[in-house]
């Protein structure tokens, strides 16, 4: 398999974005042995905005809000729009085959956040998506979360 710098980068956002962590990686760790273990997310943080401190700085990036202002409901797609090689493979799962292939469970905010899968229960449950309310929760947590 060869991909770019970017192309790596890019996943390594999204498997970040669904709730994978790279504790798995860390010397030590049971999956760490296994060369083909991936890195799935050990334990759920407790708090959707639950981010654990790594080294003296917390760096956050934000992308592609669309002007995005206020929370909304937002549908994923239910269709795979991946093209030849591409076609199953991240970023164009949709749907269970995402949930499979990132183990996310269902009926969960991230699920809500990345499948279409029972859109109307869901948004009823877990409420809009988006909008810079949530990401001012996101950086107020940060701050009280590491001090100075």
């Amino acid at each position: 398999m060869n991909i770019s710098r970017r192309e790596f980068m890019q996943m390594l956002a999204v498997a970040s974005a669904s709730g994978m962590n790279l504790s798995g990686c860390e010397p030590g760790s049971d999956t760490q042995k296994l060369p083909t273990s991936g890195t799935k997310a050990t334990k759920a943080p407790t708090n959707i905005y639950e981010m654990p401190a790594f080294g003296n700085v917390s760096f956050m990036h934000y992308t592609d809000c669309h002007a995005q202002l206020m929370p909304i409901y937002f549908r994923e797609p239910n269709i795979n729009l991946g093209v030849a090689s591409m076609y199953g493979n991240p970023p164009h799962l949709v749907g269970e085959e995402l949930l499979k292939y990132y183990d996310i469970k269902p009926d969960t905010p991230w699920a809500h956040a990345y499948t279409y899968i029972d859109f109307a229960e869901a948004s009823k449950k877990f409420g809009k998506v988006g909008g810079f309310a949530h990401l001012a929760t996101l950086v107020k947590n940060i701050r009280a979360q590491r001090p100075g």
